[in-house]
């Protein structure tokens, strides 16, 4: 279908084409670290990075890193921390509670959004 850049011109074609004058979010969900950089370099304004699979440290430089770039397009963030339980986008979960020192330090990033663990379970059950 396209990319990051694809998208983005179709969102605003149809916005043009249909005189769309309302303001239109462009949200990238559960993203990784490149695919929530080139969405902000691309015209989304929010994007969601998903660095849940991923040691606390890294996930939270690497969201650190988004926040900063976000605000230079003045776009929103989501982060995640624990896991939310099932299977989304090939990651599986068993639903664990995230640490909420963990989501007191994400959230004392400037993040608008956070994505935490806290037992819940979506889609697949994992088998256990």
């Amino acid at each position: 279908m396209g990319g990051f850049k694809t998208i983005y011109g179709m969102v605003v074609g149809l916005m043009e084409d249909l005189n769309i004058t309302i303001p239109v979010v462009l949200h990238l969900d559960h993203g990784s670290l490149e695919g929530a950089k080139k969405a902000l370099e691309n015209g989304y304004t929010s994007v969601m990075y998903d660095g849940s699979h991923e040691d606390f440290a890294t996930n939270y430089q690497n969201s650190m890193d988004i926040v900063k770039l976000a605000k230079k397009y003045n776009a929103s963030v989501e982060v995640e921390v624990g896991s939310i339980g099932g299977e989304e986008d090939g990651i599986i979960g068993d639903g664990e509670i995230a640490d909420p020192e963990q989501a007191k330090q994400m959230a004392e990033l400037g993040i608008d959004f956070l994505a935490a663990g806290i037992g819940n379970i979506h889609g697949p059950y994992p088998s256990n």
